[in-house]
């Protein structure tokens, strides 16, 4: 279910975090009211990439069983959403987030965009969101770079013990299947001889 609230013109969307005091001291979890909440970012897949084409934002995913959370933005939403909803993409990557929506499947996820806004904004307000909620699934806490994070021993036996279950294996190559086939037009040819069509 895709619960949505409409924020289009430049003046609305500032609007939306101008309230919000910038100082994550003040921070309050249940202050923030998402722009957009896709419920099943299985389903909502293409509703995803439709709404975010060519913005930049800050958004959200949450696991619902945990509420385990991983904060990011990016200057191009949907581009960044299509690295994510990659199979080859996911398989490659050590990121914690991204073993999660392997491990668990995209339908196990919400995705909330917090808020769009201007490029040269986007770290500041990612870093907002780093500092006031400590999403588990993030690495670095410092918005826009991993750079000098050092894993722990920890970390690494966990991304070295990563296994995907055949469970969640079947339901990514069926996902994968089903949005081809979604994409496929039919074509039906007449012969203009015999008046067959095939």
């Amino acid at each position: 279910m895709l619960e949505k609230t409409n924020f289009f013109l430049q003046s609305n969307i500032s609007a939306s975090f101008s309230t919000i005091n910038s100082s994550s001291s003040n921070f309050n979890p249940a202050d923030i009211n998402p722009i957009v909440k896709y419920d099943n970012a299985d389903i909502d897949k293409i509703q995803i990439f439709a709404d975010n084409r060519k913005k930049s934002g800050v958004y959200r995913w949450t696991y619902k069983i945990n509420g385990n959370i991983y904060i990011g933005s990016s200057s191009n939403l949907s581009v960044r959403f299509y690295t994510y909803y990659s199979l080859g993409s996911l398989v490659k990557s050590n990121r914690p987030i991204d073993r999660a929506l392997l491990r668990y499947g995209f339908s196990g996820f919400t995705l909330e965009i917090l808020e769009y806004c201007d490029t040269n904004l986007l770290l500041t307000r990612e870093q907002y969101y780093l500092d006031g909620l400590k999403p588990e699934y993030n690495i670095a806490q410092i918005a826009g770079s991993t750079l000098g994070y050092k894993h722990t021993p920890e970390t690494i036996a966990k991304m070295r013990d990563f296994v995907l279950s055949d469970e969640v294996r079947y339901i990514k190559a069926l996902s994968t299947k089903n949005a081809t086939a979604a994409k496929r037009k039919s074509v039906t040819v007449t012969n203009i001889k015999t008046n067959e069509i095939s």
